[in-house]
């Protein structure tokens, strides 16, 4: 006849006391008479461990499912005995609270086994869901989001759109502040903005550059907004949703007051004086490829530098070169064709040499650095505000000049000088073209047209540059 085991000690139900707990002895088992039974019963067992002992709560049961007894620590962490109550430890008080609410289970038909399986599960799940969470949200940084929205405008065929946008991030976000670039951008509030334009305008800026500042905060501002419409638009790319942005912090900080001291129309232009300098001072330029950039801009008329520098040789035929223009809310870049007249075929020649097709200047861009990358607009910028210091310090002009002022001094000059009318130099710089007419039934690239006025506009430069300056209207451009 098989006996019973004889490693548990077991004794009448009684109610556990302290003193009783702490007579125990290894490997003894004690139940608590002080609740009731008949649903499971509460027990305590003293256990070996390598330092020695410890004393800790079991619930044990019938299973109603498999009509087998079920023993589980009373709590899945924290079952152990202590005679006062401290974290982690359960008194005697508490373990028959707990054990009542597990007995109420067991009436009620639930397994506690199977319900902590469950929990455990569910606990898995939700600590793997925020994990999952987690490391979305750290995947979908500032550097994301912008990067986002530069493949947005690259799908819409505004490459140079696309280009600005990751140049200004590169330059006035990534760099400077490379925590705020990699951080969530949920995360990203107004004053991490504020932080970011004020290296640009605050009074901490050696240099102030406001247009750069209206410019990356616009860029934000639809960046942040792209992400946000995100999850209900269903032609928005994939790579700007999942963000889970509660506010725009970009748009969030006042722009009022930076496009008031900042943003004025422009009213700066050179006199002939001054252009023959300009000219002259652009022949000195220690960069060839910094020179022949902003010469090629002169002599095609003021087109937009940033056009200039996304030129291919794709782009130059035999007797065109063609730029694109994506300004406006055009789907696909607008067209523009330029006649390619001698001189600036000379120039793109010589650019050629500076800028061969390599592995990394694989697209054969004509303004590509060594590293492959294309010339930074706002290096050009520094160009030309170098120069007008310059001018400003050898009495050659009396007002400080920038970048875009050529463009305006070209036309300018165009228009009051050269007689070139209004609509031939819109077509020749590529802006002012609306209406139904030229939108939607002229379709000419009025080559001809732009061919004679740049050709007016190259020799104006040429008498220029060797101190003939005519006097106002000496050349009309019926007569060129």
């Amino acid at each position: 006849m098989a006996t019973s085991p004889t490693l548990l000690k077991r004794t009448p139900a009684k109610p556990l006391t302290t003193a009783a707990i702490a007579a125990m002895k290894p490997g003894e088992l004690l139940s608590d008479g002080g609740i009731e039974t008949g649903a499971g019963r509460l027990k305590i067992r003293k256990r070996v461990t390598k330092t020695g002992s410890v004393s800790e709560w079991l619930f044990i049961y019938w299973s109603a499912e498999s009509g087998k007894r079920i023993t589980i620590s009373l709590k899945e962490k924290g079952s152990k005995y202590s005679p006062k109550v401290q974290e982690g430890f359960l008194t005697i008080t508490q373990a028959r609270e707990l054990a009542r609410k597990l007995q109420v289970d067991v009436q009620a038909g639930l397994e506690p086994m199977k319900q902590r399986e469950l929990e455990k599960a569910t606990t898995q799940k939700t600590q793997s869901s925020a994990l999952a969470k987690l490391k979305a949200s750290q995947e979908r940084t500032l550097a994301t989001l912008m990067g986002a929205y530069v493949a947005s405008l690259q799908a819409k065929g505004k490459t140079e759109s696309a280009y600005d946008v990751a140049n200004l991030v590169l330059n006035h976000i990534s760099i400077p502040f490379p925590a705020l670039v990699s951080a969530p951008a949920a995360d990203i509030r107004a004053n991490d903005v504020t932080k970011i334009l004020a290296r640009l305008v605050g009074p901490d800026a050696a240099v102030k550059k406001g247009r750069t500042a209206i410019k990356l905060r616009s860029y934000m501002v639809a960046a942040f907004k792209l992400a946000m419409g995100a999850e209900l638009d269903p032609m928005a790319p994939g790579a700007a949703a999942g963000f889970e942005l509660k506010l725009n912090p970009a748009a969030a900080v006042p722009v009022t007051k930076m496009a008031a001291h900042f943003q004025t129309a422009g009213e700066r232009t050179l006199s002939v004086e001054e252009l023959r300098h300009y000219l002259i001072r652009l022949e000195s330029l220690p960069s060839p490829v910094h020179r022949l950039a902003l010469e090629l801009q002169i002599l095609s008329g003021g087109q937009r530098m940033q056009q200039l520098l996304r030129l291919t040789r794709a782009d130059v035929a035999a007797n065109t070169f063609t730029l694109f223009d994506p300004k406006g809310k055009r789907a696909q870049p607008r067209t523009h064709v330029l006649p390619l007249l001698p001189e600036i075929s000379e120039r793109i020649d010589q650019l050629k040499e500076f800028s061969p097709v390599s592995e990394r200047n694989g697209d054969g861009h004509i303004f590509a650095s060594t590293g492959g990358s294309i010339v930074n607009p706002e290096t050009l910028s520094g160009a030309v505000h170098q120069i007008s210091k310059d001018m400003l310090a050898a009495n050659e002009s009396v007002v400080p000049f920038r970048g875009g002022d050529i463009r305006r001094t070209c036309e300018t000059l165009m228009a009051g000088t050269l007689n070139i009318s209004k609509d031939t130099r819109a077509q020749l710089l590529s802006h002012g073209i609306s209406g139904v007419q030229d939108k939607v039934y002229d379709k000419s690239n009025h080559l001809k047209t732009k061919a004679i006025a740049l050709r007016a506009w190259i020799d104006f430069l040429v008498q220029v540059r060797k101190g003939a300056i005519p006097p106002s209207n000496i050349l009309s451009f019926k007569a060129a």
